[in-house]
């Protein structure tokens, strides 16, 4: 029998895809395919959970074809071994679908066409496309990391269900409290141990989710999308109904720390020394600035159009709402009126123009009062189209 070929190697340092390595995910199938498959295919549609991440391999990137090469060597000795092992015929290795894709020239599923991956995906123009994944089955790949100090340190497993654990714990007591509330008195010494014990229970419930809350803000540091890491990986051939292939296992990973989170941008870039010195201007000028109660009035006598003649109007306390109560008919000054200045601001020449009233004008009788007329307001002509951007 043959000597089996090496399936197993480690890559360059690359970057990670988004990871799914903190709890491992399952894959669905498409909801379309869900809604009339029947309970039984139903399962089929959803794969086992697992752990990994996606990577891609730049080609102008002499390290990251150095990982390319490293990879088609393994996925050819693994299907190689297959062949060997006559677990494949050789027309497996034809038809076979290689995890390894080059995004220029190799065709994905679109819905129910085929079409480029690069169609689909423009961002991986010229990069090979590997997942590296491995099946919850398994356990969760080791993964360690490189800390500021250079000393590679194990990333500890995540604490996961602790949210649910403090939801039974405190149940469990609220539980216990109510016994112990109704208890004889022959039952009350038991009932009371079982509130101390389930008070402990929750005490270490919560500080288990203490932990987990500090192991995952670790996590969140470390790993994340474009962190510079390097992976071991096994190539492994298979074959099912409806075809064959070679996929890549994730078997360990070390972080090596970095890498610049994907889709994100450093802070000193988008905020600047001179940025923070005008952002503390605009605060002091409009949050810290504490205007007196003389600026108040002079603010409110600056922005009040009135004068002495309209003293008599009702202004509600709540709304501050002006209500204009109708004026009486003045009677005839002696003095000649002072003409009123007029800005041409489209005005029409044909309206009468009112005199301004320089003091109060003396009571007549009720019979001489006259309802004011009401005044008309034109709509302003603003066309919507001439202004998209208001509406």
């Amino acid at each position: 029998m043959a000597t089996e070929l090496l399936t197993h190697a480690k890559t360059g340092v690359i970057q990670m895809g988004w990871p799914k390595l903190y709890e491992a995910v399952a894959f669905k199938g498409n909801k379309d395919d869900d809604k009339s498959a029947k309970k039984d295919d139903k399962k089929k549609n959803e794969s086992t959970p697992a752990y990994g991440f996606p990577v891609l391999l730049d080609k102008d990137d002499p390290d990251h074809m150095r990982t390319v090469r490293i990879l088609q060597k393994l996925s050819k000795n693994a299907e190689a071994n297959a062949i060997a092992l006559k677990k494949w015929g050789k027309k497996d290795r034809i038809v076979s679908n290689d995890g390894l894709k080059d995004a220029d020239e190799d065709e994905i599923l679109d819905g129910d066409k085929t079409v480029l991956m690069t169609d689909k995906y423009p961002n991986r123009a010229n990069h090979f496309y590997v997942n590296f994944s491995r099946s919850s089955k398994a356990g969760r790949p080791g993964i360690r990391y490189i800390d500021d100090e250079g000393i590679l340190r194990e990333l500890p497993e995540p604490i996961l269900g602790t949210k649910e654990d403090i939801q039974a714990a405190q149940a469990n007591l609220n539980d216990a409290r109510a016994a112990y509330a109704t208890a004889d008195e022959d039952a009350r010494e038991e009932a009371k141990t079982l509130v101390l014990e389930a008070t402990r229970n929750l005490e270490e419930a919560q500080e288990r989710d203490a932990k987990a809350k500090e192991v995952k803000v670790l996590w969140d540091k470390l790993v994340y999308p474009g962190q510079n890491v390097q992976a071991s990986v096994t190539a492994r051939a298979w074959k099912t109904q409806t075809g064959s292939g070679v996929s890549y296992r994730l078997d360990n990973l070390t972080i090596v720390g970095g890498g610049v989170r994907d889709g994100s941008f450093e802070y000193d870039e988008d905020f600047t020394d001179e940025d923070i010195e005008a952002l503390i201007a605009w605060r002091d000028k409009h949050v810290n600035a504490k205007p007196s109660k003389a600026d108040d009035e002079a603010a409110l006598l600056a922005d009040t159009d009135f004068d002495e003649a309209d003293s008599d109007d009702e202004v509600d306390e709540d709304t501050g709402e002006i209500a204009v109560k109708p004026r009486r008919k003045a009677a005839v000054s002696r003095r000649r009126p002072k003409p009123v200045e007029v800005e041409d601001d489209d005005v029409d020449e044909d309206e009468d123009e009112e005199e301004a009233p320089r003091h109060r004008p003396k009571k007549t009788s009720s019979w001489g009062r006259r309802k004011p007329a009401p005044v008309e307001v034109e709509d302003d002509d603003v066309d919507d189209e001439d202004y998209p951007d208001m509406f």
